[in-house]
């Protein structure tokens, strides 16, 4: 290469410029290119087959690349210009120190066949002085055109910039003021916003003023008329009644001294007030008897304050549809509160009469068999401002739960226990009435037809329920109270006694409510501790609990629920998982200070460790332990009576004699209700000594304590005045002396049961009738020495009797 640039050197320019039209350069460069890559074995013969191909197909495609193979082509040139102006001498200075004049010459075909129109033969001119100039000027000139185009552009540029700057801030300017204005306006709005608020709650609380001051204008005004009528009216009646019995109106003696006849120690020394108020005291019956007895009576016994509360349910066999629509038609202003339980022969008449009571606001249907659909809607059409309503063991539909919801918009206390006509669409109904938000009391016990949906319905729609009872719903599932408990989050109070299938995935949804206040659950088999945790942990007002015949709760539970401080009531009867440690677990938690009821009936391994551990409930008033076979007599029994507190107390079948029993008495004298039932081992020594430390002794219970004769009954009659219940079934050596001992001192007794006492004949009821003038409750089952005629004519005294001259159960353990 470097000898074929030296040859080049000297050559000629017009020879270089005839090697650089014919792309001379370019062919060599293409054939190197080719060679440098493709490396034939015989380079000669490359050369001549691609020099060939070139003459044939013309050199206008030419290009540095195209004799290498398509897949051998290099990214980029192996051949760099420089090298080729070297090699061929392009950049001599030859090629520009001349100026090429063209001459016209003979067209011609070149080497390779390719047609040209002549090439320009040079002829060389060397530049003048004034040629420089020129060409200086001109260079001059270009640069400052060069110079000028590109300040122009900079300085265009830079406006372009400014202006667009200017108009961005513009734009910002605008968009500035336009924020300020905004938020002032934004201010201005909330401010508005609140002066129309103080407004109107200024015209609300002026307006409630003023209606609140007309009502109690109207209200007075009422009132001084209501009182002007009623004055007139009484006085008119009592001079009408005077008028009758002849004496004179304007006479000024007291009422009923003008005649012998009418002549009343009541009315006349205590006055109408004092005589209302003993008779307030009486029921229907006996104010009917007692307005029989003179006219001064009859007035009193017709007075208005007696008659805003109604009990037919004391007279439900004799009440009938004349007497209710008569007393209803004469008190239908004044009745707020009625009974009507279990009153069997009233019909349409008295639901008629009933629904003109139009300010009663407490109704009791329960157990009329007569109410039906139409009766209740009559009813509820009537009196619409009821609160409390009871139709439990009735056969309403959902026709009647569909009537409540439209008429009863107030009613917040609602009772359907056992009634089994109505579905899950009767409860749809109710939650979607306008009572459903004021609902807070409902008892749907008993009632098996409901279904899940049904209770799903139920908690959509009544969101305020506080009290919700569910006893004896062996059929409730975890679907049913899972929906309770999602959405009636206000409940505190739920009872669900007698539902074996709830598990603890209910009790853990249950005890998400902080609410819940009192827990109350019997028969369950399938609540653990697990339940107890959460409810211990998350229901920190827990006040009442019961958890009665929960077989697989242990100490854990009590555990779990020492830490309710404001527990009161703890029901673990027939729990017999329960031992000495449970009991002190709850014992040293914080519910300590608070229990006041403890129930361990039938808890068998409770022993005298838990009594010990029972003495720090500083606030006990109620304590069973019955059946609890492990506590010994003198270091349990007597550790009770150092719970200074306690009121009432149930030891029955534990091993209790007569040490025990008077140990219990010495040092606790306030009890005021016993239980002893099955103690077989009190003699009367025992009995003897307990009456006479223990005088206030109200309820009694010595049931089947066999040892027992009429020596401690002596005592306990002279001893316990104010006994009111004594139990001496069982006490087969009790004989009609001990009858006529309670009979002749204990006047306040109105429950006794002699059941099993043998030995008592027809002559003990002629005490009790004589002595015992407020006896209610009498049980004289397997009385072989009572006649049935004695125990008839007894039932005239007592209003609940109960008699039997059957063989003595085995059970009784006589021989």
């Amino acid at each position: 290469m470097a000898n074929m640039a030296a040859s080049m050197k000297g050559q000629k320019p017009e020879l270089k410029h005839y090697l650089r039209s014919n792309k001379l350069p370019d062919i060599y460069e293409a054939l190197l290119t080719g060679l440098a890559v493709m490396c034939p074995d015989d380079p000669l013969q490359f050369i001549l087959d691609k020099l060939r191909n070139l003459k044939e197909n013309g050199i206008d495609e030419l290009n540095w690349d195209m004799f290498v193979e398509e897949y051998m082509k290099p990214p980029n040139k192996v051949i760099t210009e420089s090298n080729l102006d070297f090699i061929f001498n392009l950049d001599d200075e030859s090629m520009i120190d001349f100026i090429d004049i063209p001459v016209n010459i003979q067209r011609g075909q070149g080497y390779f066949g390719g047609r040209f129109e002549g090439i320009t033969k040079s002829r060389k001119i060397w530049p003048t002085p004034e040629m420089y100039a020129t060409a200086y000027g001109h260079y001059n000139m270009s640069l400052k055109n060069m110079c000028f185009s590109a300040w122009m552009q900079y300085y265009l540029h830079k406006k372009k910039k400014k202006l667009a700057m200017e108009k961005k801030m513009n734009r910002a300017a605008l968009h500035h003021a336009h924020r300020i204005l905004r938020v002032h306006l934004n201010v201005w709005r909330d401010w508005l916003r609140y002066r129309k608020g103080c407004q109107a709650m200024a015209y609300h609380k002026l307006k409630r003023i003023y209606f609140v001051s007309v009502g109690i204008v109207l209200f007075r005004e009422w009132r001084a008329v209501a009182k002007r009528n009623k004055d007139q009216r009484e006085y008119f009646e009592i001079s009408l009644r005077r008028l009758e019995r002849g004496e004179n109106v304007d006479d000024e003696e007291t009422f009923g001294q003008g005649d012998g006849d009418a002549q009343d120690k009541l009315s006349g020394q205590l006055g109408i007030e004092l005589a209302v108020k003993v008779f307030s005291f009486l029921d229907i019956a006996d104010l009917a008897r007692c307005a029989c007895v003179c006219r001064s009576w009859k007035v009193i016994a017709y007075h208005s304050s007696l008659w805003n509360r109604l009990d037919f349910s004391k007279v439900r066999n004799r009440v009938t549809d004349l007497v209710t629509t008569k007393l209803l038609s004469k008190c239908r202003p004044y009745l707020i509160h009625l009974s009507m339980r279990g009153c069997s022969q009233l019909h349409s008449a008295t639901f008629t009469a009933l629904s003109e009571c139009r300010n009663l606001q407490d109704l009791n249907l329960s157990e009329c068999k007569g109410l039906d659909d139409e009766s209740l809607k009559l009813v509820v059409k009537g009196c619409k401002i009821i609160l409390y309503l009871n139709l439990s063991h009735t056969h309403i539909t959902d026709a009647s739960l569909r009537t409540i919801s439209k008429y009863c918009h107030n009613v917040q206390f609602l009772s359907l226990a056992y009634c089994k006509k109505f579905s899950d669409r009767g409860l749809q109904y109710l939650s979607a009435g306008k009572c459903s938000k004021k609902l807070e009391y409902l008892d749907l016990s008993g009632c098996l037809q409901i279904t899940p949906d049904g209770f799903k319905s139920l908690s959509a729609g009544c969101t305020m329920l506080q009290i919700l009872v569910l006893n004896e719903f062996p059929t409730l599932n975890d679907d049913c109270m899972i929906a309770i408990a999602a959405k009636c989050t206000k409940i505190h109070t739920l009872s669900i006694l007698g539902s074996p299938l709830l598990t603890d995935e209910t009790f853990k949804r249950l005890a998400n409510n902080r609410h819940l206040r009192k827990l109350r659950i019997e028969g369950n088999q399938r609540i653990s501790d697990l339940s107890l945790k959460a409810i211990g942990k998350n229901c920190t007002e827990l006040e009442h609990l019961y958890l009665a015949d929960c077989q697989r709760l242990t100490d854990a539970s009590l555990k779990a629920i020492a830490n309710c401080s404001k527990l009161v009531v703890c029901n673990m009867a027939d729990v017999v998982q329960i031992t000495n440690t449970g009991v002190q677990s709850l014992a040293e938690g914080s519910c300590a200070a608070s229990l006041r009821e403890l129930n361990l009936t039938n808890c068998i391994r409770v022993g005298d460790m838990a009594m010990f551990n029972i003495r720090k409930f500083k606030n006990l008033v109620y304590l069973s332990v019955c059946f609890c076979e492990h506590i010994s007599e003198k270091s349990g029994i007597e550790l009770l009576g150092q719970l200074h507190a306690l009121v009432s107390l149930d030891i029955s079948g534990c091993n209790c004699s007569d040490e025990g029993l008077s140990s219990l008495g010495k040092y606790n004298n306030h009890l005021r209700d016993v239980t002893l039932s099955e103690c077989a081992d009190i003699t009367d020594l025992g009995l003897q000594k307990f009456t006479q430390q223990c005088k206030d002794i109200e309820r009694l219970d010595l049931s089947h304590c066999k040892l027992l004769t009429d020596g401690a009954i002596k005592n306990l009659a002279f001893c316990c005045r104010y006994l009111t219940s004594l139990n001496l079934a069982g006490c087969k050596l009790i004989t009609n002396l001990s009858i006529q001992y309670l009979s002749g001192v204990c006047h306040h007794l109105h429950t006794l049961d002699i059941s099993g006492c043998i030995i008592i004949t027809d002559k003990a009821l002629k005490y009790l009738r004589k002595g015992c003038k407020k006896l209610k409750y009498l049980t004289m089952l397997y009385c072989k020495g009572v006649t049935k005629h004695a125990a008839m004519k007894m039932m005239r005294h007592v209003p609940a009797l109960k008699y039997s001259d059957d063989e003595i159960p085995i059970y009784y353990g006589y021989k």
